[in-house]
């Protein structure tokens, strides 16, 4: 052990690391006199690697991706227009709510350069995911010199560490391939061999790569634990953010990112069978994995400023309020009697309440009937229902429940359009996510994995024959709704604490709305719409992916988008609108992105590799695995009037 190593690395450790362990963060705080042990070094570094955006979900990230350019927007998770409350312009502004979405039509409706859109131009976070796979997952490569200069118990007690910190590595390097198709893999984090310039791999080769080291990874797992002394196997349970040393929950989280990893790449020329072994489909979660968000990430109940320097991608939601109204995309798809708008628990999806928040006109308390609108891809409807001028709909005035008798509204959240929830909430006809859900929580708790989805692979597997599965598409699909089920009432139900004393002068209403009693007829729900399939795989997939979509709402577009584009489904709504910056008018546009466009520093800081894969560094280059040719848009909007 270097000396030297210490004290360079001390730092680094100091800056980014919040040790679980709060006497091994005492200890850093003078690297002069205190040089700790290999696996001590290891495991501070794995859990930075832990505490990344990737899986902590970034405030600033998920702020600007609310905006008009944003994936959630483009793939339909999230609409939004603010109140006409002052003039028709104010509502027609955000027409640009979809720009992400016609990227081929920006010359039609008055943009110079079709292959720049207001929202990716630049940098944008979507672009900026390829620099930060390099940058926020370095502690990779730290962890993989130091273990390699070890030897004996050292090694031993700190090899686990390189081992997941592959895996994670692994995960994000396949979600880089999924929005960028060509990175650098194979010779990436060898700056310290003086490697700075690594060229672009094949995107097949490295899904391979990655799962052949899950396999390995998952098979060796519980050997290399054992191998740990006491004092070692105590530290990894204090540093493991994820499972807290349970190695078991370890290997069946690999075993489902092979499951996910073989599907997705089942198009591309990889064969599912050879990785869906019976070792990796008789071992996958059983439950959700989540984990709890860092202390120093919570931010302060009415304070903007994120106290202790940490801000969590609430915040983005809570900032950007007036950008999250449910789309039709997918309320049409939870109210199975779409000719009333009130939610029916007899019938209509169970997950409805928690996920959106009721719409009500009446302040009747003793029997509250939540209504439930989607916004449309027609924005010419749009602006007549928000004008009360559409024929078939009369202006809405939501009573918005959750003012008490002061006008004071839930955790002070504040839009950045100049309003609150309130005005939003009250003078826009439509759903918005539940705030309860997503952002009034205070001990928040982020997803590693949830059951639902794994089910939902399942079902995929056992629809197309990709490999032997037990149980069949129905039964899978049917295990993926009651799991989602749980999963969002769970989700909702964390908000409590101050939260909960907050809540105290609120009307009944407002708590009815805001976090509702799970209906008992959930079982019967995912039973009715499993019974849907039919065996035919188009068919069944837009049923199966219309589950996902709802399962992984906000939480999840990352993976939706990757979906989307590897499935065609489910079939999103195409942009009907008047541009009113240039009097254009578009009816049922479409434009499927296929791609996310390298960030601009790579034709300067790379310049020699990335002129290699210039020719496909565009909007419409499809990923490896994608092999669809047929638009995953309907032919007009789902309330095209």
């Amino acid at each position: 052990m270097k000396k030297l190593f210490i004290l360079l690395i001390a730092p680094l450790m100091m800056a980014t690391v919040t040790s679980c362990e709060s006497e091994l963060d005492r200890l850093w705080e003078n690297p002069n006199t205190y040089t700790p042990s290999p696996d001590a070094i290891c495991s501070g570094m794995f859990t930075h690697i832990q505490k990344t955006r990737f899986w902590q979900m970034d405030y600033g990230e998920w702020y600007w991706m609310f905006g008009n350019g944003g994936i959630p927007v483009m793939i339909q998770i999230t609409g939004g227009m603010e109140p006409a409350a002052n003039s028709v312009g104010e509502g027609k502004y955000y027409n640009e709510i979809y720009e992400a979405a016609l990227l081929g039509n920006y010359v039609t409706i008055g943009y110079p350069d079709a292959t720049r859109a207001p929202g990716y131009s630049s940098n944008g976070n979507e672009r900026n995911r390829f620099s930060w796979f390099y940058t926020d997952l370095n502690n990779y490569s730290l962890i993989r010199d130091e273990v390699a200069s070890l030897e004996g118990q050292d090694k031993d007690d700190s090899q686990i560490y390189f081992e997941l910190a592959t895996v994670l590595k692994n995960v994000v390097a396949l979600q880089t391939v999924d929005l960028f198709n060509k990175i650098p893999y194979n010779n990436a984090f060898q700056g310290n061999d003086g490697v700075f310039n690594a060229p672009y791999d094949d995107p097949k080769q490295i899904y391979e790569s990655a799962l052949d080291e899950y396999v390995r990874i998952a098979k060796e797992l519980p050997g290399i634990a054992a191998k740990m002394s006491a004092t070692a196997k105590s530290t990894f349970a204090k540093q493991d953010l994820f499972f807290g040393g349970d190695v078991d929950k370890w290997v069946r989280y690999i075993n489902a990112q092979i499951l996910r990893s073989a599907v997705r790449a089942s198009e591309g020329g990889i064969t599912p069978s050879k990785y869906l072994t019976g070792d990796v489909l008789n071992n996958l979660p059983t439950e959700d994995y989540l984990f709890r968000a860092r202390q120093e990430c919570q931010q302060s109940w009415g304070d903007g400023s994120g106290a202790n320097g940490g801000e969590l991608f609430w915040r983005g939601l809570s900032d950007r309020f007036w950008r999250i109204t449910v789309p039709d995309n997918i309320m049409e798809r939870m109210k199975v009697d779409n000719s009333s708008r009130v939610y029916n628990p007899n019938q209509d999806d169970p997950r409805l309440p928690v996920i959106a928040m009721g719409f009500v006109r009446s302040d009747d308390e003793t029997n509250p009937k939540p209504e439930y609108y989607g916004i449309s891809g027609n924005w010419n409807r749009n602006i007549q229902v928000l004008m009360g001028e559409h024929p078939d709909e009369q202006r809405r005035i939501n009573i918005y429940p959750q003012v008490d008798s002061t006008g004071v509204f839930i955790d002070d959240i504040n839009g950045s359009a100049g309003g609150g929830p309130n005005e939003y909430v009250q003078g826009t006809p439509w759903t918005f996510y539940n705030p309860m859900t997503y952002m009034c929580v205070e001990d928040y708790h982020f997803k590693i994995e949830s059951l639902a989805e794994v089910e939902l692979f399942l079902a995929e597997v056992a629809l197309k024959g990709l490999a032997p599965v037990a149980g069949d598409a129905k039964t899978h699909l049917q295990n993926a709704i009651n799991a989602s089920i749980d999963f969002w009432y769970r989700m909702n139900g964390f908000a409590t604490g101050k939260l909960a004393a907050q809540l105290n002068p609120y009307t009944d209403l407002a708590k009815k709305i805001l976090q509702p009693a799970k209906p008992v007829n959930s079982a019967t729900y995912a039973s009715t719409v499993a019974n849907k399939l039919t065996g035919d795989a188009e068919n069944d997939m837009e049923i199966i992916m219309q589950q996902k979509y709802i399962h992984l709402n906000l939480i999840g577009v990352y993976e939706l988008f990757a979906e989307l584009r590897r499935t065609r489904h489910p079939k999103i709504e195409p942009i009907s609108l008047y541009w009113e910056k240039t009097g254009a008018t578009l009816s049922n546009a479409k434009m499927m992105i296929e791609r996310v466009r390298y960030p601009d520093s790579e034709r300067t800081n790379n310049a020699a590799e990335y002129a290699k894969v210039e020719a496909d560094d565009n909007w419409t280059t499809p990923v490896f695995w994608s092999k669809k040719s047929d638009s995953y848009f309907l032919d007009k909007a789902l309330k095209d009037d």
